[in-house]
């Protein structure tokens, strides 16, 4: 049986319709429509969503927080020594910096802020502020971090050692 070709058409265009809708929506898979206020509700289902939620993060802010103290995409806490006790205190600035990053960690694993500090460079650091002190600083670990200059030298010289061992045969 053969479809008049107007019906082919209305049905061509009711499939495409049907297909391309759910990409523009802002409804999520649980038919819920998206909440700004809770990022961790999203479904992160590709890059550009995860960092999207990772800055909605990032933008909440509490009233309790001295401006100085909120956490930016610089990734720099700039808390000092002098500021240890009303950063460090229960429910001050630090509980909420660290929900901050637990929200991050919770939408992209992998966030670096602009300084290259992961989530949990700065867990550490806000751990290590609060019980010896700040220093001004932002702790970077580079111990587990390998760049791609290191990889491509390592795989050249495993090539040329390959290439050595095989020709002296």
């Amino acid at each position: 049986m053969e479809i008049p070709a107007s019906n082919a058409t209305r049905l061509f265009c009711l499939y495409g319709f049907l297909v391309t809708s759910p990409l523009f929506s802002r409804i999520n898979a649980d038919g819920k429509i998206r909440q700004v206020t809770d990022p961790t509700g999203n479904v992160n289902l590709s890059p550009f969503q995860q960092w999207e939620s990772a800055y909605e993060c990032l933008q909440n802010i509490s009233q309790s927080c001295s401006v100085k103290y909120t956490l930016t995409e610089a990734g720099w806490m700039n808390v000092t020594m002098a500021d240890k006790a009303d950063f460090c205190k229960s429910g001050g600035c630090g509980e909420h910096t660290k929900a901050v990053l637990t929200c991050i960690h919770l939408v992209k694993r992998d966030y670096k802020f602009t300084n290259k500090a992961t989530v949990q460079d700065l867990n550490f650091t806000i751990i290590n502020g609060c019980g010896f002190g700040f220093n001004g600083t932002t702790f970077i670990s580079d111990a587990r971090r390998i760049s791609k200059n290191q990889i491509a030298i390592l795989i050249s010289i495993l090539a040329a050692l390959f290439l050595l061992m095989n020709l002296a045969d």
